[in-house]
């Protein structure tokens, strides 16, 4: 049997290289190259396809670009049942608001103290920005996590806090804030070369 290689696609974002990946049965996920040392798993063998998934591709990039895009078409991951909630009760978070992670697993049908549940479905999400992640934060109204870090000064929780200002949650004004999709033409994270790519 023949093995297909996973292929991927690299989007320059003001937040750094965001890859589209497909497996070898086809599965869809999405991150950031340089928030990570491992580069999310990418294998050796995977190719560049810079024709995988066009349209969208050119949905992201006007996500990036500041327009509201939808990607309710894209299918939610596999993963446990309340995992599974929790994604889609994210993908109904409007653009420009929060929700906490409590809410968020009190919407995704959480019993009790769901919250750290709902914060571990949220991590182990594998489509960012398709599944709005950077939408839930802590109940404090802090930012908290992103990408698997909860680093403060971290480049996650930068792209974090630069998502949400992009989308208006978020005021640019905040005390150590960036506005990296104004500002800046470089990417936030461009210094990390991981990857080779």
């Amino acid at each position: 049997m023949i093995r297909i290689p996973v292929r991927y696609r690299i989007l320059r974002t003001p937040t750094g290289r965001f890859a589209l990946i497909e497996d070898e049965r086809g599965s869809l996920s999405t991150t950031w190259l340089d928030l990570t040392d491992d580069c999310h798993g990418l294998p050796d063998d995977a190719i560049q396809d810079e024709r995988l998934r066009p349209e969208l591709a050119v949905r992201l990039e006007r996500y990036f670009a500041g327009e509201v895009v939808d990607f309710d078409d894209v299918p939610t991951p596999t993963g446990s049942p309340f995992m599974r909630r929790c994604w889609e009760a994210c993908r109904s978070i409007p653009r420009g608001e929060t929700r906490s992670y409590g809410e968020l697993a009190t919407m995704a049908g959480g019993r009790g103290n769901a919250a750290r549940a709902a914060g571990q479905a949220m991590r182990r999400n594998g489509l960012p920005i398709i599944i709005p992640c950077h939408r839930v934060i802590s109940a404090a109204g802090h930012l908290h996590g992103f990408s698997g870090s909860c680093d403060q000064g971290g480049p996650a929780l930068a792209v974090k806090r630069a998502l949400l200002q992009m989308e208006g949650a978020l005021k640019r004004s905040e005390p150590g804030s960036t506005d990296i999709f104004r500002n800046d033409p470089m990417p936030l994270v461009s210094s990390m070369d991981t990857c080779g790519i």
